[in-house]
Formats: C-alpha cells, structure tokens, sequence
C-alpha cells in the first residue's frame, strides 16, 4: 500500500507540477527533510469477541503514538509548494505488545508565507493508508509459545491530512520545522482506528533560486 501510495504521489505531483509551470508560476528549487512526531490519539470503544462470537470485553485505542517520516516539496513562485510525504506512527496501549501502527502518505500541497527567518505555512494531504492493529489481553507468552488471547486487524483507507506549521530558517539551507495535522479516515472508518493531533518536528533541507 505504501509503495503504491509513493508512486501515485510522484506521478501527481509531476504532472501537477508541470500544469504549474504551464501557467505561469515559476520553478524556485526544492525541499525536504525528516520529521519524528507524537501527539494524542483515540478511538471508538470497540467489543472483543472469540471466534464463537461470544463477547470478551470492550476496548479502546487511546494514548501518545511515536513515529517518523518525511517530506518532500517543489516550490513555485514565492508561497506555493507541492509535492509528497509519508509517515508511520506506532501507538502502544493496554496490556504490553498491544499496538495500533498507522502508515499514511500521497500528495502535499501547502502555502508558505516567509515572513524574516520565520516561514508559517499551511496545507492539505490527500493519499492513502494502512493500519495494523495487535491487540493482546495478557501478558505474551514466552518466546516460539503460540499465543490464545490474541486479536489481529489489517484494513486500508483514504487519507486527508489537514496542517499547519512554520519554520525557523537557521540558514538558507537548513529550517527547523515544526507542524501539526490530523489524519482523517475518508473511505474506510472503523472504530479502532485511532484520532486526534500529530506533532511533529524535524529538519528540511532547502535548494532554492533567488
């Protein structure tokens, strides 16, 4: 899912980037960088069952998630910039080895308002995702013991990810970056996929013409 997400992002940001040229918004050069992040995330409450379907218990994905990604932009004219990112963000909850893993990525495009060596900027994620969600109600088994009281879900989706954030240019080549967004479950909601507000920050790397 993610390698398909990375292809379909390229090839958009390739042809949007040259519908852009087109009309009249000059090439300035590229960015790009890595970001970890954390935040705050819950979902749904959610039953449990055997695979009788007999009723276990009801739980609830909440908690900080750690992860890590990147970006990368072409940007055009003074305040636009279009391009792709992807990240994976790890939540671990309840009992120990339960986790809820989202993957998200596609096409970025924001807005960016230099402002000294202060740069605000605004924008939008469309693209895809993928969650994997492991959940135990007791502690694991030791090592090569197959466990019984485990619960496994995989399912994709469409992803929008609203943001915002700025930047602080530590030279002309190098800006600490912070952002916020939240990622929204467009195609495929279910009750355990986890939501709420990502931080994240990091560092892009910059090439641009005066």
């Amino acid at each position: 899912m993610c390698k398909k997400n990375f292809i379909v992002a390229i090839l958009a940001t390739l042809v949007l980037s040259s519908a852009l040229a087109q009309g009249g918004l000059k090439y300035r050069g590229f960015s790009g960088g890595m970001m970890v992040h954390t935040g705050y995330l819950k979902s749904n409450s959610f039953d449990l069952q055997t695979i009788q379907g007999n009723y276990i218990t009801t739980s609830k994905v909440e908690g900080m998630p750690f992860g890590i990604g990147g970006a990368a932009r072409l940007h055009f004219g003074k305040h636009l910039r279009v391009g792709g990112e992807g990240y994976v963000s790890n939540l671990r909850y309840g009992v120990k080895g339960t986790t809820s893993s989202v993957s998200w990525g596609g096409v970025l495009a924001d807005c960016v308002w230099p402002l000294g060596r202060w740069w605000p900027f605004a924008g939008v994620l469309v693209g895809g995702g993928a969650v994997e969600h492991v959940i135990l109600q007791a502690e694991p088994a030791p090592d090569f013991v197959a466990e019984s009281n485990a619960a496994y879900r995989e399912y994709t989706f469409m992803a929008l990810a609203p943001m915002v954030g700025i930047e602080y240019a530590m030279s002309e080549k190098i800006h600490l970056t912070f952002k916020m967004d939240y990622v929204i479950n467009l195609s495929n909601p279910q009750d355990d996929f986890p939501s709420g507000p990502r931080f994240f920050l990091g560092f892009m790397f910059y090439r641009l013409d005066d």
